[in-house]
């Protein structure tokens, strides 16, 4: 089969969400094709939160020294091709529909899904375009993720440890800290991020087993206007979240510890121009609209912790999917905006009337906005990340 153009060729990719194979079988598919995966240096980023951010805060400290920095992040944004990007721009659609058609019979021989033919396509890509690092973003947990078949990156980065996809994970924190620190390679370097009780102390042991490095965030120090102190030194940050603090506070560390080429000032410049798209990103002014792709507990915690220093009126617009735990989000939020709309969006899993019967509820996400847009200072769309990206592509279009 061949596909003639690239709207083809990202509906049937896009189609394939089977489940993915066991992770030893991956890694016998990927040394089947010589693995490409080791061609490249690479970071690996697992967390249950701030996996995206800190990527994106690593990927510009790079690209602002000069590098060819190659990045893969999921779920996408706005489109497929956004997953893969080299130096924050879109794979080349041509690239990937070209690789697409050439390896086409070994991903349907070997019943490939979604995220283990953009892994492969990733690699290829990036041995292409003799990228200088890759920063890869781990899918699911870390242990039995596609991803790790990364055999030695130059840094494992565990952002932080919280309570999602159990059902894959295990229900205890610990449980899902051990999957994340499966990423851990032995005798590599690990960084782990802010990590409650004792999370750390286990990553420490598990890093040791490895005879693996351990590094840990230094302390923070958060001044007025999104400056924050680390290491002695002053930055600033674009965001007005509170929780890319602690991203950019990652990233920084990461990019000393990798060793590459430093200048302070270049640093800060890249900390303070740095935005990942969907993350307490602002949208509009007057009324102010804010996007935030908060979908699990941990995560719409951190936000509701950066929307109280909002003046004015404030209301959340909230779309989620039916396997998060979707009612103890709605318990963080209740008391700390005026006005709570829920709502649902285009997805098989998305929430309904029938989900939420003791709050107010529109199905269309579209009437609840103009509605709000009339009433509040503040307007805050929040949840699922698919609902984040449908809801920015319908204000575009």
């Amino acid at each position: 089969m061949m596909f003639k153009n690239i709207d083809e060729a990202l509906e049937w990719i896009m189609s394939r969400r089977n489940e993915a194979h066991d992770f030893e079988a991956f890694k016998n598919i990927m040394h089947t094709l010589g693995d490409p995966q080791d061609a490249f240096k690479t970071v690996h980023v697992a967390g249950t939160n701030g996996k995206g951010s800190t990527v994106t805060f690593l990927r510009d400290l790079f690209m602002i020294h000069g590098y060819k920095v190659g990045t893969l992040q999921s779920p996408h944004f706005l489109t497929h091709l956004d997953r893969i990007r080299l130096n924050g721009e879109n794979i080349d659609a041509d690239f990937f529909l070209d690789t697409l058609n050439e390896y086409y019979d070994f991903f349907v021989e070997h019943n490939l899904n979604m995220f283990e033919m953009d892994f492969v396509i990733m690699c290829f890509y990036f041995i292409n375009r003799h990228v200088d690092i890759a920063i890869i973003e781990v899918g699911l947990g870390g242990r039995l993720d596609s991803t790790n078949v990364l055999k030695k990156p130059l840094l494992s980065i565990i952002t932080t440890i919280g309570f999602d996809h159990m059902d894959r994970l295990g229900n205890s924190l610990e449980d899902i800290c051990k999957e994340k620190c499966g990423i851990i390679k032995k005798d590599s370097a690990v960084l782990v991020g802010d990590l409650k009780g004792d999370l750390k102390p286990l990553c420490k042991s598990l890093a040791f087993d490895k005879g693996a490095i351990f590094y840990e965030l230094k302390s923070i120090e958060i001044l007025k206007d999104q400056m924050f102190v680390y290491d002695n030194e002053t930055y600033q940050i674009q965001s007005l979240a509170h929780y890319q603090i602690h991203n950019a506070s990652l990233a920084l560390e990461a990019y000393k510890i990798l060793g590459f080429r430093y200048d302070e000032q270049l640093v800060k410049k890249a900390l303070s121009s740095s935005l990942w798209r969907g993350r307490f990103e602002v949208i509009a002014h007057n009324p102010l609209v804010i996007i935030d792709g908060a979908h699990n507990v941990e995560g719409i915690t951190a936000l509701m912790d950066s929307v109280k220093d909002l003046k004015g009126s404030k209301a959340l617009l909230f779309g989620a999917l039916r396997r998060k735990e979707f009612m103890k989000m709605l318990k963080v939020v209740e008391n700390s905006v005026d006005k709570l709309i829920l709502t649902s969006f285009n997805h098989p899993e998305a929430c309904k009337a029938q989900d939420y019967p003791d709050f107010e509820y529109f199905e269309d996400y579209r009437m609840a906005y103009e509605k709000l847009l009339k009433e509040y200072d503040n307007i805050i769309v929040a949840g699922s990340l698919y609902f984040i990206s449908q809801f920015v592509q319908d204000k575009n279009n």
